[in-house]
Formats: structure tokens, sequence, C-alpha cells
């Protein structure tokens, strides 16, 4: 029997819970339900999600996005994947399975960490607010120097991968 990575955590989170069941049950049945109303909520995001893939690869070809965010087209595909993270209205859990949709799809490697990186550090939605927090000077300086570093690491990536 292969044990790959997802069987060795769930083996882990096994143990766990029965060694927290025998140290404090009422502790253990608390966080259980906690863990699943966490997962209530994350759930539907995935699922709609994954949805989201499957509409994307019925209706966009492997070639356009190999095209638009693949190796061959290097820098042009990173400032794609950052434009991309920046707009997604993504729940973070969702991030990564998106991304290896895309790299699936044909995407290279460093337009994949363009969109990660800019889905969790850029985000266009959350703009006003962080405007109006610390100030509009900062927010923009922020998000350039974000947008700058994420595909000077991409570009970096590219390299090394």
């Amino acid at each position: 029997m292969k044990l790959d990575s997802g069987t060795v955590y769930l083996l882990i989170a096994g143990i766990l819970f029965i060694l927290s069941l025998l140290k404090d049950p009422e502790k253990t049945k608390k966080a259980f339900i906690n863990s699943g109303k966490v997962a209530l909520t994350v759930f539907p995001v995935l699922l709609m999600i994954f949805v989201l893939m499957g509409f994307l690869e019925s209706f966009i070809s492997r070639q356009a996005i190999a095209s638009w965010f693949g190796s061959s087209n290097n820098f042009l595909g990173i400032v794609y994947g950052e434009l991309l993270g920046s707009f997604a209205m993504i729940e973070p859990a969702a991030v990564f399975p998106f991304a290896g949709f895309l790299k699936q799809s044909g995407a290279g490697y460093g337009a994949a960490l363009g969109f990660v990186m800019s889905a969790m550090l850029i985000g266009i939605t959350h703009m006003p607010l962080e405007g109006q927090l610390f100030g509009m000077k900062f927010m923009i300086v922020r998000n350039l120097v974000t947008f700058l570093l994420v595909l000077g690491i991409g570009t970096l990536f590219m390299v090394v991968i």
C-alpha cells in the first residue's frame, strides 16, 4: 500500500483525535463541532470554485490558457497570473486548487505563483478599506511594491525551476 500525503495527514489527524478523546472528551466534542462549522463555511466556496473550474475548462481551451499563462509567455504569463489573482474574489482555501487547475491547463509555474501570491496579498476588493484605514498613499505604495516583488519572485522562480 502506497501512502500519499493525504493518507498520512488523515492518519495523523485520526491519532490526534483519539488522543484528544482520551484526554478530554468534552473539549474534543467542542473542537469537533467548531471544525464542522468551519468546514461548512469553506465547503460551499470550494464547491463553487470547482464548478467554476469546470466551466472554465469547458469554455476556455487549454491552448488559450497555455498561451496566456504558459511557459512560452514567461514574463507576461506572470503578469497575467498576478492580474487574475489581484482581481479574484476568492477564499484563501480555494486559491491553491484554482492555481493547480491553471497549472494543469498549461500555465507556467511563474504564472501560478503570481496568481497565488497576488490573490493572497493584493486583492483589489479590499483596497478601499485599506486606503481608509492606512491612507491612500500607503495602500498604493504597498500594492505596487507587492506587485513588483511578486513579479520578481515569479521570474526568479521560473529561472530556478
